[in-house]
């Protein structure tokens, strides 16, 4: 019962949500910094219901940073999204299978999700080039540089093929970390909030919405980085945020776990 009821509550805040951030975003008009104030209220508001309805209790930690910014995370669920949505004005990059997802990926288009197909090399110039523009018109761009979602056992190396025009343009990178706790119930955080593994999207997110609930925690690391090494770049924010980052799972947790999901217990 309480799957059903929180599903159709966040059904019914999407289907609220969605008509006047599709104006926002889609129809043409001369008022370019009234569209970004309203579409950053409308997908702030929408992530904060989201995530009061699933609940979490939101944790806050350094400086939160003002858009423009280039930001990279560490990734460990489809919840990133929402807590980070909920905390800065953020245009996100994505795989480019998300634009497909019945629902969410209509959703993810409508908000201006930067999707890259990792299939193809060629396709980082083009996701390059809007990152820069994006960035020129005044919003944040947030990256997972890991490429995957993660059980939140430790960061995982950084991608830096998208960390080019950054470095290129000897732009400051910040850096934040995510990491989650069940505050309540049978699964710990690793396995019912953190999405990875060949775990199916559908029936994670079913045994997500019956929780309890759960702890989130953004930190913000103070220091950007610059470097015009993009290589570089990515090993000095992996440090940053690994120096930051509390484990979601102990080495010990992670090998039991890992069995226990793998058998299907």
């Amino acid at each position: 019962m309480k799957k059903l009821a929180r599903g159709a509550l966040l059904l019914l805040f999407t289907i609220v949500g969605y008509p006047p951030l599709f104006v926002v975003m889609v129809v043409p008009g001369p008022w370019r910094r009234a569209r970004q104030r309203t579409r950053n209220w409308l997908f702030r508001t929408w992530s904060r219901c989201c995530l009061r309805v699933m609940g979490c209790r939101l944790s806050v930690e350094g400086e939160v940073p003002r858009a423009p910014f280039f930001l990279v995370a560490n990734h460990l669920s489809y919840i990133d999204v929402l807590v980070l949505a909920a905390v800065v004005d953020v245009f996100f990059i994505a795989k480019s299978e998300i634009s497909g997802w019945p629902g969410l990926g209509l959703l993810s288009r409508t908000v201006g999700t930067i999707f890259i197909n990792r299939e193809l090399r060629r396709d980082v110039k083009r996701v390059n080039r809007l990152v820069e523009r994006t960035l020129d018109e005044g919003y944040g761009v947030v990256l997972f540089p890991e490429g995957a979602s993660t059980q939140g056992y430790e960061v995982i190396p950084f991608k830096s093929s998208l960390l080019h025009y950054p470095a290129q343009e000897r732009l400051p990178v910040l850096a934040a970390s995510l990491s989650y706790r069940a505050t309540s119930g049978d699964l710990p955080a690793n396995l019912s909030v953190c999405w990875w593994g060949d775990a199916s999207f559908l029936a994670h997110f079913w045994q997500f919405l019956g929780i309890p609930g759960f702890e989130a925690t953004v930190r913000f690391v103070s220091e950007p980085v610059v470097d015009p090494d993009r290589k570089a770049l990515a090993a000095s924010l992996r440090r940053l945020v690994t120096d930051a980052f509390d484990p979601v799972v102990s080495f010990e947790e992670r090998a039991t776990e890992t069995g226990l999901r793998a058998s299907g217990e």
